[in-house]
């Protein structure tokens, strides 16, 4: 086989396989479609002295993700937040400047569209200090 031809499997693999990856966790929520409230992953301590959760908000057939941080340290912490749509990232939010205590600091994308009969996912990651530091998740929800 030619390097060329190697080459376009592997990045056909890589493909498929950041696909699976990006769905794997839809589908994990209520049992049942859902057309409104607001669903909560754990909170999570990061760093020692930061707290992250991620929590999917539905009204009707659309969708919000909001993350919620709380900085108990001086850092500089940037967090993005974004909707999982039947395995497509939409809506993304970048937000800076997470530097709230107690109630803590809110990042939260535009209300993003679904439809009736797809899975919504809230999802974040934080970069703490200027590092990664990982992706938080709310529970998969159907909407419909």
């Amino acid at each position: 086989m030619s390097r060329s031809t190697n080459l376009r499997r592997g990045i056909a693999a890589l493909a498929v396989a950041t696909a699976a990856t990006a769905t794997l966790a839809l589908g994990t929520g209520s049992a049942s479609a859902v057309t409104g409230g607001t669903y909560c992953g754990a909170t999570q301590q990061v760093d020692g002295d930061v707290y992250a959760q991620v929590c999917l908000n539905v009204s009707g057939y659309a969708a919000q993700a909001s993350l919620h941080v709380t900085n108990h340290g001086s850092h500089s912490i940037t967090g993005v937040a974004y909707i999982n749509h039947n395995g497509s990232y939409e809506a993304t939010t970048s937000c800076g400047g997470m530097t709230a205590s107690d109630p803590g600091s809110y990042c939260s994308t535009p209300w993003d569209y679904i439809g009736n009969g797809g899975y919504a996912q809230g999802q974040a990651y934080l970069y703490i200090d200027g590092s990664y530091y990982g992706r938080f998740f709310s529970p998969s929800e159907y909407i419909g």
